[in-house]
């Protein structure tokens, strides 16, 4: 039976304020992750330089937040994790 969505979305918060507490991952993650949401926002209205620079620029951002913190960046947990269970079926 699959989780609830409620119990998928405290397991997220829990996971994401404990890969957050250090303060300087914290506020890079305050300035990256809008930036890499309004980069993808240009893209739909066809911004493609302005948009590619905030994307990559959040994402550094974000990227050397976890580097401070000495925690890997989501995504990269996030794709570990999929081949961990494609490889165990």
């Amino acid at each position: 039976m699959p989780a609830r969505p409620d119990k998928l979305a405290t397991a997220f918060l829990i996971d994401y304020a404990q890969r957050h507490k250090h303060p300087v991952n914290a506020a890079l993650h305050i300035v990256g992750v809008p930036a890499v949401f309004y980069g993808v926002y240009l893209l739909f209205v066809r911004n493609y330089l302005i948009a590619s620079a905030l994307i990559v620029f959040g994402y550094l951002l974000q990227y050397l937040g976890h580097r401070a913190q000495g925690n890997e960046v989501g995504e990269v947990t996030l794709i570990k994790k999929i081949i961990s269970k494609v490889k165990a079926k």
